[in-house]
């Protein structure tokens, strides 16, 4: 009997560890969440080039040509701002502009 809550006590611990150190934990996910974003950020930042010169000529984000192998998509666009989206490893990462950082999801 002693054995068998002794196992209990140390299975209750183990998983309360898991869900402050393993994979799955919050600390955990947001630096993968962030190494994503970062990694996003160059591709970003070259498109985000462009669409000022495009704006700087037409007034407007709307219809504004990426260029092609950026990997970059215009998911919305309007006369003062935009959303981007890139895939990075499997995950979807976006960014609002102008101005905006990457951020881990859809627009």
């Amino acid at each position: 009997m002693l054995v068998l809550i002794s196992l209990a006590v140390v299975g209750g611990l183990f998983a309360m560890q898991s869900k402050t150190q393993g994979p799955t934990a919050a600390a955990v996910t947001q630096d993968e969440s962030q190494a994503i974003a970062a990694a996003a950020a160059t591709g970003f930042s070259q498109v985000d080039q462009v669409l000022q010169a495009d704006y700087v000529q037409s007034g407007t984000y709307a219809g504004a040509q990426l260029p092609v192998g950026s990997g970059v998509t215009v998911a919305q666009a309007t006369a003062t701002s935009y959303c981007l989206e890139m895939n990075v490893n499997g995950t979807l990462v976006h960014e609002s502009g102008p101005g905006g950082s990457p951020v881990v999801g859809p627009c």
